[in-house]
């Protein structure tokens, strides 16, 4: 079972930081918690669309691991690649 991600953006009138779902963000209308201000989707599309990237990101990273070292395989080895 996955847990949905909770992030915190600041509310574009008052300031103040909504700490909730990414789901709740992306709800075509909602309001703000602390002033009551009706919020659209499309007021936090943009930083909802770079998170997401930057997370799947980082789970192909977790998956896929990090390439380490200069050279092809992982070696540290600048030139030749993979033994030779």
């Amino acid at each position: 079972m996955q847990t949905e991600t909770n992030i915190a953006l600041d509310c574009p009138y008052c300031g103040e930081s909504i700490y909730e779902s990414l789901s709740w963000f992306k709800k075509t209308y909602s309001t703000c918690p602390s002033c009551d201000k009706g919020l659209s989707a499309n007021q936090f599309a943009s930083v909802i669309s770079d998170l997401e990237t930057a997370m799947d990101e980082n789970v192909e990273e977790m998956v896929n691991g990090r390439p380490q070292g200069g050279g092809c395989c992982g070696s540290k080895k600048s030139s030749g690649c993979c033994g030779s």
